[in-house]
């Protein structure tokens, strides 16, 4: 699957580039842009011991990102992901990274392209056990760490002004799915 998410941006850029439609050629070099969002996730982790020897929960988080669209087919962004809190009884969750991608993206008309992307994650995670009672002792770690991630979306609207994204990212945080679908604004200039 890693090799997958490794190979589809670079098939994704080379038939883009083949494709390219005239009015995209027309972007005069880099434009910046800047934005936000709210997504939905899934976290599946297998690290927590409970009954089921397993942590599930759906939850919502947020991110920002800022980038530079260097022409119609390429871009590279960084930002920030805050997962929240996740709970699951007396097992809590806390997680949040700083991410790098770079951004193929299929521009099919001046207000409507795909995109694929592949970065890294830069996570820090908090795993808390509640105490069962007075004498037993609550249980608590910290992990940082980096990993690969990669995603697909839809960036839709012209710019430079308001445009809006709407994408899927699979990321992994310390032996950790997270799968997350979120819905961004963002302004390019």
């Amino acid at each position: 699957m890693k090799k997958l998410a490794l190979i589809a941006p670079g098939f994704m850029l080379a038939s883009s580039l083949a494709m390219v439609p005239s009015f995209a050629v027309a972007q005069t070099g880099p434009s910046i842009y800047g934005g936000g969002g709210i997504g939905y996730f899934r976290l599946n982790d297998d690290d927590f011991l409970d009954e089921d020897d397993d942590f599930k929960d759906n939850r919502t988080g947020w991110r920002a990102q800022v980038g530079a669209q260097l022409n119609p087919v390429f871009s590279l962004e960084g930002g920030y992901v805050d997962f929240g809190d996740l709970n699951d009884g007396s097992l809590k969750f806390s997680s949040d990274g700083a991410f790098a991608a770079a951004l193929v993206h299929l521009p099919i008309s001046s207000s409507f392209a795909p995109f694929a992307k592949i970065g890294q994650l830069w996570w820090d995670v908090d795993r808390d056990v509640e105490a069962g009672g007075p004498l037993s002792p609550a249980l608590s770690s910290s992990a940082d760490g980096n990993d690969t991630f990669y995603g697909v979306g839809l960036r839709i609207g012209e710019g430079p002004g308001l445009q809006m994204r709407i994408e899927y990212d699979r990321m992994e945080i310390d032996d950790a799915d997270v799968d997350m679908g979120s819905v961004n604004l963002q302004y390019r200039f």
